[in-house]
This record gives C-alpha cells, sequence and structure tokens, in this order.
C-alpha cells in the first residue's frame, strides 16, 4: 500500500462522485500519497467529495475550484499547491466534457468548448506544471508523471458527440508530444483510454442516445455496448483507478508515451 509513498498528485475534473478522477485521488491516497488536491469548476459537491476521499488515507487531501481552461487559474493553482506542500511529483489530467452533436448540427461554441477543457487544458496543465514536476527527478527515480486521461473515443468516432472525438485524438498527440520534449526533463507523460466505464458523464450520453430513440432504455445502452467488448461487460471507475496508480508509481519508471487501453478490448474491433 505504498506505491506513490512520499507523492504529491493533482487531479483535475474530481468534482463528481462516482467518475474517474475521484476515484483516482482515493487509490492514490490508499497507496500511500503524501497529499493529493482534486480540482473541478464545480464545487456543490466539494464537502461530500473531501469526507469521502479524505478518510482512504493518510496523506493530506485538498479540493480546489479551479477552471481548467484558464492560464490564470493554472497559475494559481501551481501557487497554492507549492505553498501547501512544497512539490509535485504527479498530474493528471482529467477534466472533461462530451457535449452533444455532430458535424451538422454542433454549434462552433460548443465545439470549441468541447477542444477547451479536453485539449487546451491538457496543454495548460503540462506547460503549467512542468518546472515542479522536473524537481520530481530529485526524490524519485521515476521522475515526474503527467497522466492524461483520453479515452477509446480518441481513436472511435462517434458522430454524435465530434468534439468530443476530435478532442481528445489532439489530447492523445499532446500526450506524445510532451512525452517526446519532457522526457529529457525527466518528466513521463502517458495517457489511459477508459472505455465503457460507468460515470455520471456516460450515463448522461446514454439519456441523449435514448431520446434519440437508438435504444429504448439505459439499461439496453448500457447492455448493448458492453456487448461490443470481447469481455462482454463494462467497467467501473475503480478498475480505471489502477492503471492511474501504475503510471504514477516507480513501477513505470521507465513508460513514457505510452497509451494505456482500459477498454475492454473495445479497441480491437476497429
Amino acid at each position: 500500500m505504498d506505491r506513490l509513498q512520499g507523492k504529491v498528485a493533482v487531479v483535475t475534473g474530481a468534482g463528481r462522485l462516482g467518475n474517474i478522477g475521484v476515484a483516482v485521488c482515493e487509490a492514490f491516497l490508499r497507496e500511500g500519497a503524501a497529499g493529493v488536491v482534486a480540482t473541478d469548476l464545480r464545487t456543490d459537491r466539494a464537502e461530500e467529495i473531501t469526507a469521502q476521499v479524505a478518510a482512504t488515507g493518510s496523506g493530506r487531501f485538498l479540493f480546489v475550484q479551479h477552471d481548467v481552461t484558464s492560464e490564470d487559474g493554472w497559475r494559481a493553482l501551481v501557487d497554492r499547491v507549492v505553498a501547501e506542500f512544497g512539490q509535485l511529483d504527479v498530474l493528471v489530467n482529467n477534466a472533461g466534457v462530451a457535449l452533444d452533436g455532430g458535424i451538422i448540427d454542433v454549434t462552433l461554441e460548443s465545439f470549441r468548448r468541447s477542444m477547451a477543457v479536453n485539449a487546451d487544458s491538457v496543454f495548460l496543465g503540462t506547460k503549467s506544471c512542468a518546472a515542479l514536476l522536473e524537481a520530481a527527478a530529485s526524490r524519485h527515480a521515476g521522475g515526474g508523471a503527467i497522466i492524461n486521461t483520453v479515452s477509446m473515443g480518441s481513436y472511435s468516432p462517434d458522430p454524435y458527440h465530434v468534439g468530443y472525438s476530435v478532442s481528445k485524438a489532439a489530447a492523445r498527440m499532446l500526450t506524445l508530444c510532451a512525452a517526446v520534449e519532457l522526457g529529457r526533463r525527466k518528466i513521463r507523460v502517458n495517457s489511459v483510454h477508459p472505455g465503457m466505464t460507468m460515470t455520471p458523464m456516460l450515463r448522461e450520453g446514454f439519456e441523449h442516445y435514448v431520446e434519440r430513440g437508438h435504444w429504448a432504455s439505459i439499461e439496453e445502452a448500457e447492455a448493448s455496448l458492453a456487448a461490443l467488448s470481447p469481455l462482454n461487460t463494462g467497467s467501473v471507475p475503480e478498475d480505471a483507478a489502477h492503471a492511474y496508480v501504475y503510471l504514477a508509481s516507480e513501477e513505470a519508471r521507465f513508460v513514457t508515451g505510452a497509451s494505456l487501453y482500459h477498454d475492454g478490448g473495445f479497441g480491437q474491433r476497429y
């Protein structure tokens, strides 16, 4: 239970109970992280999330309101992390949105919002935290670590969420570019590509499909998509969190530029 001993992490997009961000925060603390900072623009469940996550480990847990699309917001977050912990070892760029719309009907505003939250935030987070993460090499053989939540949407086009698919593909390339550039600074950059993981955002997506008449119910949508996996099942956020622990740990000290597909084999069908 000490795979992340002494490490401090920032996890964006951790403002909804039942999502991957919250599960990652809990997993990091269980594995001995010295500190975890969860961020999100929404704060309506901050107290509940704090109580739940803080109970999973002895490390410190903070919840910070944070706009991942704002450069000033990232500067303020970095200053807060330095003030509270004096170090940063792991950055998880997990914030994301899945706004509705295909190429014909999506608005430019909605498309740009998808790009801002799903891709610009990865760029801004990486750029803003690089100096702090570089210093992690003096504490850990594996150096600093950046883990981007990219999704199977980066390689599986969804005609009803074009902004999501395009922005996640951009995040995947940002991961690869950063891995090449930042490797000499002892910062590893990898991505996790969750498949059908039962989160609030996925359930909202199912609701849109039901409204269009693709399925009669959310349960039918879940079963139909699960059948696309060779394992014939979906996933829960706690499953995905294990992948983040591995990439943040010293076990992955020679892993960078990797795309870890946590999609139940879905990608093998396309």
